[in-house]
């Protein structure tokens, strides 16, 4: 894991405790979306390279 990622990861942990349950859901379905787009992403060159 990259310096820049785990620095990501500290500010995710310090800040969710502070965060609503609210803005836990909002970052909760922005995380899943980006995480599904990747996966998209990811089979499409999969696709493309056979």
């Amino acid at each position: 894991m990259s310096e820049r990622e785990k620095e990501i990861i500290q500010t995710v942990a310090d800040a969710l405790p502070k965060m609503s349950e609210r803005d836990k859901g909002y970052f909760l379905g922005y995380a899943e979306a980006m995480a599904s787009q990747k996966d998209s992403k990811d089979s499409t060159k999969e696709n493309e390279s056979e």
